[in-house]
């Protein structure tokens, strides 16, 4: 799309945040509406796929490949979209979180959320969350770029499954370059298994 928007004369001072202060923007009003729309929507992309909230500056990386955008007027288009959430009373909102901004559901869902995931819980673990679970269990704590290496395939599907039925959790980081996250086994764990502790792994593997 190359239609950009057309910005009034911004003055040279400066405020805390960096951004300028006397900043004049075009009223969002006046912006062409198929525009808008297209900038919600990517926005709106960008943050349902991002497992981490999301920096207004990454934001800003791609909808500067649309049209030229300030932070404010970046700020002015999360907002509608988090009022559009609101008046159109979906299930989910958009909050801003640890400096960035991530998709959430309301509270009074949680209920439902908490079924689904027991019943996940509960379900039989797949070939390859089997093999990731014994690799995690056998070398704990562990990084996932080294259970790519046992496995000799990306892990990172099956070890968010694993994560996400409470069976693994992080521990910590490696003192290693990139510091990559240690998993381990969880309690939830050895109640799966009915392991009294992780020592009894041990006589598991002897006994074989």
């Amino acid at each position: 799309m190359t239609k950009e928007l057309n910005f009034l004369e911004e003055e040279n001072s400066i405020n805390m945040d960096g951004e300028e202060a006397n900043e004049l923007e075009t009223p969002w009003v006046q912006i062409d509406q198929q525009l808008k729309q297209h900038l919600k929507r990517v926005v709106e992309a960008l943050i349902f796929t991002s497992a981490d909230p999301l920096p207004l500056a990454k934001i800003r990386e791609v909808t500067d490949t649309i049209t030229p955008l300030r932070p404010r007027q970046l700020r002015a288009v999360i907002e509608e979209l988090k009022q559009e959430y609101l008046s159109q009373q979906r299930s989910f909102k958009l909050d801003e979180i640890a400096q960035g901004y991530v998709l959430r559901t309301h509270e009074e869902y949680a209920p439902y959320l908490d079924l689904l995931y027991r019943q996940r819980r509960a379900e039989k673990l797949s070939p390859a969350s089997t093999e990731v679970l014994a690799i995690i269990a056998y070398r704990q704590p562990i990084t996932r770029p080294q259970i790519d290496a046992i496995r000799g395939v990306d892990s990172s599907g099956t070890l968010m499954q694993l994560l996400e039925r409470q069976l693994v959790e992080p521990v910590g980081k490696l003192d290693a370059p990139g510091r990559p996250t240690l998993y381990a086994t969880t309690k939830e764990f050895l109640k799966h298994f009915g392991l009294k502790d992780i020592s009894e792994l041990k006589t598991i593997e002897r006994g074989k």
